[in-house]
């Protein structure tokens, strides 16, 4: 199991202290059961009879003693074992395939890390159930040895209670299946609340649908589910419990008459049925913890499944070049490129035909096109985040293979229609006042007054209108210093003037300066500020167009 390996890794000594403990819990059980019968009983002790006292106080505190060493041991353990998995839930993401992320969907990733959770507890599950597991077969065989007949009368009611355990199992493991696969849904469904907030607002329909016949709906068949489930487990838990009065009823009043057994043997079974009762609940109430670790797992391992998580980590960035030897971009070729996808709304297979192109620096190319036209299929592919169904790029006359796509991508720095800026610097970007570009590019962009600098500050400021987050997020992008530009309806949440800006200024000012520009818009009044305007049109290029250029850019701005 997976699980196993995870904590042999963490702690190269877990099986062999599972070992120690297991003898340790064998030497105690053992011990102070046979302590206390002789001493009930009125038996000497073999070695120790004039000092049996030291002997159960040595006992005692042996026991905390190594309780608390392995308790200690255990949250440490546990912890590490939560840290894993949830980053490696992440580190398998961040190599994954950008179609694959998007079969999977939000709302398993967050299932998947409330998965985690519910593992995080394995290690302690697993001790304190292999604790009590040693304790129960001691008190068993030790049941053996007073009275074999009596002993295998005990193990017969408890072979009928797992029985019935493994039979209620199956129907608890089933809705808590039903309960996991509905906390899927239920994330989606709070997804679209608060992404969707304005647009809830909007419509009280779309509001009480949505909160009455999903979020509503959704947790009221979850809570069925897990009071049934609470319900049943508790149930397995006080027959474990009242189990143990029947078989301290048997041993008082059927074995004496059955077996002939004298008053010694029956409180020698009675006080060591009465030992068993806390190993064996705890036993019994880590089943249904049991039950959900085993779902989470399951679930945790499809979700592999569906971004082939092994084989993205093991694959990592794939081929980069070695510091200082990237080449800088002159072409970027497609060769009869091909691609295809479901279209679930649509309820047809869109397909982009053979795409044969070529990018040249210090291009700006306007894409553009209807809806479905195939022009965000182009972006997914042009900036590396789908990969050709057939055909091939080519970078610098050299063709991009499966390894070298994060190389291919490093190339690019591409801002999307939805894009998003993040909270924290991850470029690790110079941020502060003393960054005269950034200074000059905030003042170019118009963000002077909203976005402050400071000398000290490392992120700046993004609660802004999606105007603005666009403005920011090309500053970031000209930060980073990459020789292709993509960007996709950039200037729609524009105000006129800065879009005219744009278009006439910037976009010129950006090819003088080398950057290679590819921008989806449908801003036609402005084609002539483009080199080249591409037209797509069912799945295809319907129209390449070359511009002339424009006049009145003569220079390359300084904060370029």
């Amino acid at each position: 199991m997976e699980l196993f390996q995870i904590l042999q890794k963490k702690s190269k000594y877990f099986y062999a202290l599972l070992l120690l403990l297991g003898l340790i819990n064998s030497v105690w059980a053992s011990s102070l059961l046979i302590l206390i019968n002789h001493k009930i009983n009125g038996e000497p002790l073999p070695f120790f009879n004039d000092y049996d006292w030291v002997a159960y106080v040595v006992l005692i505190v042996a026991a905390f003693s190594m309780a608390r060493f392995f308790q200690g041991y255990m949250i440490t353990l546990t912890y590490d074992l939560g840290n894993e998995l949830n980053l490696s839930i992440f580190n398998r993401l961040r190599f994954t395939n950008f179609e694959d992320y998007q079969e999977l969907g939000e709302e398993r990733v967050r299932t998947a890390m409330s998965d985690v959770t519910t593992l995080q507890r394995f290690p302690q599950a697993f001790i304190e159930s292999f604790n009590a597991a040693v304790m129960v077969l001691i008190g068993i065989s030790y049941l053996l040895y007073i009275n074999s007949a009596g002993a295998l009368a005990i193990m017969a009611v408890l072979a009928v209670l797992i029985v019935f355990y493994n039979l209620r199992s199956k129907a608890i493991q089933r809705d808590l299946n039903a309960a996991r696969d509905l906390a899927t849904v239920y994330q989606r469904n709070v997804n679209d609340f608060l992404r969707g907030f304005k647009e809830v607002k909007m419509s009280t329909d779309r509001s009480d649908v949505l909160y009455h016949d999903y979020l509503t709906h959704n947790r009221n068949k979850v809570k069925t589910l897990t009071v049934r489930t609470l319900v049943r487990h508790m149930m397995n838990e006080l027959l474990g419990a009242y189990s143990w009065y029947l078989g301290i009823g048997l041993v008082l009043f059927l074995l004496p008459v059955l077996l002939h057994t004298d008053a010694r043997v029956s409180s020698s079974f009675v006080i060591t049925l009465l030992y068993l009762m806390g190993p064996t609940n705890v036993v019994i109430s880590e089943m249904h913890e049991f039950f959900q670790m085993r779902i989470a797992l399951e679930r945790l391992q499809e979700f592999n499944e569906v971004i082939d998580g092994y084989a993205a980590v093991r694959t990592g960035h794939g081929t980069l070049p070695a510091p200082g030897q990237a080449q800088e971009f002159e072409s970027l070729r497609f060769e009869n490129v091909t691609f295809e996808y479901y279209d679930d709304k649509r309820d047809q297979t869109f397909r982009l035909l053979p795409l044969n192109l070529e990018i040249k620096r210090g291009e700006s190319i306007f894409v553009t096109g209807g809806n479905g036209s195939g022009k965000s299929t182009f972006i997914n592919l042009l900036t590396g985040l789908y990969l050709p169904l057939s055909g091939n790029i080519y970078l610098n006359g050299h063709r991009i293979d499966a390894n070298q796509y994060p190389h291919y991508r490093n190339q690019i720095c591409a801002i999307f229609t939805d894009c998003h800026l993040f909270g924290e610097n991850y470029n690790r970007l110079d941020l502060t006042t003393g960054n005269h570009r950034l200074v000059a590019l905030l003042k170019k962009m118009q963000l002077t007054e909203v976005v402050p600098l400071s000398a000290t500050e490392t992120k700046l400021k993004v609660n802004l209108s999606k105007g603005q987050q666009k403005r920011l997020a090309l500053i970031n992008a000209l930060l980073e210093d990459r020789d292709i530009l993509v960007l996709d309806e950039w200037a729609a949440e524009q105000d006129p003037m800065f879009r005219a800006f744009f278009y006439t200024k910037i976009i010129p000012e950006l090819r003088l300066a080398g950057k290679t520009v590819i921008a989806v818009t449908h801003d036609d009044a402005y084609f002539d500020c483009a080199r080249r305007v591409l037209k797509f049109d069912y799945g295809r290029i319907a129209a390449d167009t070359r511009m002339e250029p424009l006049a009145g850019v003569t220079e390359v701005a300084e904060a370029y």
